[in-house]
């Protein structure tokens, strides 16, 4: 039996350029002022799923508040999967991509107010080479641009802006071959896209079909370059000339990269290099206070 009155926070002290400490300060108040028993967990980069889960099944929280990027958010629900708890996400990352899609604001007050509420959806999740996917990941261009921009020293709209030039100066499409069921699909691609949601933090809508709670995730196939199919999915359009772009929506699939190990990011996390990626779909995965 979960206890109404305890609520933890787990926040990531490094992520974004937020303030943490005004997120402490109006999150202590408002528990306070409530008669909640608030728990701090700030992770360390070790041990921190254990962790996590060890707290939550020692205090039995009514609810766990993230104060982080994607990639926290992630850990998070990985290590409270199958526990009847709802997750608030207070934006504290660099690019907040998760929270963008939700519709929450980057206020502190405004978040926690939908973190406290009682508005919550049971949303999917994608498990991607045995991790865990809630947004967006992806093989390929943006993730080597999240390696560049996780190397560099400037944070911010205008870091992603400068690595991204650099990102298209260093990137090369890759041959890959897709099995989906019974489709398989063989191309060369700049990127291709596992996602479970439609947009990244910066607000572009890569994935217009998406539904976090259809059972099931859309893989993003895009062969190369292109102003108009750009224009049509920042528009939601998603009709698309399939010699451009392609979009399937499936609940399993595996990804070969048939000519070389290509970059590869879960959730805005770097994950390295890879040839292979498994991915299938976990329904109901989670609930989080929504706007």
């Amino acid at each position: 039996m979960f206890s109404e009155r305890k609520i933890l926070l787990v926040v990531n002290p490094i992520s974004g350029d937020v303030d943490k400490d005004v997120i402490f300060e109006r999150i202590i108040e408002k528990t306070q002022s409530e008669g909640y028993d608030l728990r701090i967990y700030p992770t360390t980069g070790e041990k921190d799923l254990e962790t996590i889960r060890e707290m939550v099944e020692h205090i039995h929280p009514e609810r766990i508040l993230v104060a982080g990027g994607d990639g926290t958010i992630s850990l998070v629900a990985q290590a409270v999967y199958g526990i009847d708890v709802i997750m608030g996400i207070i934006p504290a990352g660099s690019a907040n991509g998760l929270s963008v899609d939700f519709g929450l604001s980057g206020s502190v007050d405004q978040a926690m107010e939908v973190a406290f509420g009682n508005n919550t959806v049971l949303i999917d999740a994608v498990s991607i080479n045995g991790d865990i996917s809630l947004h967006l990941s992806d093989v390929g261009l943006n993730a080597l641009l999240v390696k560049n921009y996780e190397n560099s020293e400037t944070r911010g709209k205008l870091g992603y802006a400068r690595e991204m030039l650099k990102t298209l100066s260093e990137h090369e499409n890759f041959q890959v071959r897709i099995t989906a069921g019974d489709q398989v699909i063989e191309t060369d691609a700049l990127i291709v896209i596992i996602a479970n949601a439609q947009k990244y933090g910066t607000g572009v809508t890569i994935n217009p079909a998406g539904d976090m709670s259809d059972g099931m995730f859309e893989l993003v196939i895009a062969k190369k370059l292109d102003f108009i199919e750009t224009a049509k999915i920042l528009a939601g359009n998603t009709d698309f000339n399939p010699e451009i772009m392609q979009v399937i929506s499936v609940e399993k699939a595996d990804i070969e990269c048939i000519d070389k190990e290509v970059h590869f990011q879960i959730d805005g996390e770097y994950k390295g290099t890879v040839k292979h990626v498994e991915a299938h779909i976990l329904k109901g995965y989670i609930k989080v206070a929504v706007p």
